[in-house]
């Protein structure tokens, strides 16, 4: 650890685990510079001042403040969804999704309950016979949940989950390097503009369709483009990052089976689900940098105008300033809320429908499968994502 500061701690972040290097960084360099003008934070108040002060810290769409941030702006795979815009464009985006989004997941409960009853049958089934992976429930659950909720065809599962994951891997790769992902983001760009046509047609009771009728009534309000990128970020932000989320909550219920009581009621549920969110981030960093419209001085450290400042969520949720035993998995803590969601104007959209997938999902597994554990060690995912590409489980009982 003695010379991380001679080598790229993005790299070293990406290979292994990553808190040793995040309580690092921390005590040693809270604000590190590294690919040029790209500055990581790694402590809570730094990366919260950053996300909640919008004014001062720009997201990366649109057109930046000063020249110094020619080729800093986000890929142009992402530039145009709502996490990556800046007033007034990212507030009349919000604007026009945020209640609809809310209002449309109030009836959901139900379908989604039984959505996760369908999806254990043939886990229930493998578990009978000897082990399971529990990666592909994981991943389904979510997917299959945002797809009806956009109203996209279930037959189109696996052609939205081939997008997905070209646009946003799950592995990898580090924020701010390069790749493209832009053949895919068309493909699915002009496949949701398909579904929009539709909906004109055939307009249903699902969210594209609300969103259809809003730009009919007010198209000033939302703007068909806006539409589209409104949709494709739910869609790219729908699933991935739930899963890792489910895959981690598996794991701790297994390394912490005593904990697992927490899940029997709705209200002990939901610090469950916010603990595992804050002790294993499923998302490490932003998903993109914010930008300082000037030179601003974060611990000690002056960053010029038009610098990447990336907020390392991962970091920011174990530092012991804030948190009693930071590096301990205890549901029910008291504390500030984790930044696992972000914050300020951009705080994660889908934040209530993240609880209530995972608390569904875990408190299922609990009643229908109490005697689980771990056949093998999981197979951690390093890199954007944590979580794990592989669960085996066995009931000891069968």
């Amino acid at each position: 650890m003695g010379t991380m500061g001679s080598t790229d701690a993005l790299a070293d972040v990406h290979v292994g685990d990553p808190y040793p290097v995040y309580e690092w960084l921390r005590e040693t360099a809270p604000v590190y510079r590294c690919r040029g003008d790209t500055y990581l934070l790694t402590r809570y108040p730094d990366c919260r001042r950053v996300l909640t002060e919008r004014e001062l810290f720009l997201a990366p769409g649109g057109h930046p403040p000063s020249g110094r941030t020619a080729g800093h702006a986000s890929p142009p795979v992402l530039s145009r969804v709502m996490s990556s815009q800046n007033p007034p464009r990212h507030t009349r985006m919000r604007t026009a999704v945020a209640r609809r989004f809310a209002e449309h997941l109030r009836g959901q409960q139900p379908w989604l309950s039984r959505l996760c009853d369908q999806l254990f049958e043939p886990v229930v089934e493998t578990l009978s016979h000897g082990v399971a992976d529990m990666t592909p429930l994981a991943e389904a659950f979510p997917r299959d949940t945002i797809m009806h909720v956009l109203g996209l065809p279930r037959t189109d599962r696996e052609l939205v989950s081939a997008l997905v994951a070209d646009i946003f891997p799950t592995s990898g790769p580090l924020p701010g390097s390069e790749r493209d992902g832009g053949a895919a983001m068309r493909r699915l760009t002009d496949y949701l503009h398909r579904e929009v046509a539709r909906r004109r047609c055939a307009p249903g009771d699902d969210l594209t369709s609300e969103l259809v009728r809003a730009h009919t009534a007010r198209p000033e309000a939302l703007p068909h483009d806006e539409l589209v990128s409104i949709l494709t970020g739910l869609t790219v932000a729908g699933f991935p990052q739930i899963a890792a989320g489910i895959e981690t909550g598996i794991v701790l219920m297994n390394r912490h089976p005593e904990r697992s009581a927490f899940l029997d009621d709705p209200v002990s549920a939901r610090m469950f689900v916010d603990e595992l969110l804050r002790y294993d981030a499923p998302v490490q960093f932003t998903p993109a940098p914010r930008i300082p419209a000037r030179t601003v001085v974060i611990g000690g450290v002056t960053i010029p105008a038009g610098a990447r400042v990336w907020p390392v969520l991962g970091a920011a949720n174990r530092d012991p300033a804030v948190y009693f035993r930071p590096d301990e998995f205890l549901p029910g803590r008291r504390g500030p809320r984790h930044l696992s969601f972000g914050g300020g104007a951009h705080y994660c959209l889908g934040a209530e429908l993240v609880h209530l997938e995972i608390a569904m999902l875990l408190g299922r597994l609990r009643q229908r499968l109490p005697d689980l554990v771990q056949a093998q060690p999981p197979a951690q995912r390093y890199g954007r994502l944590r979580g794990f590409t592989s669960v085996p489980v066995m009931r000891t009982e069968r």
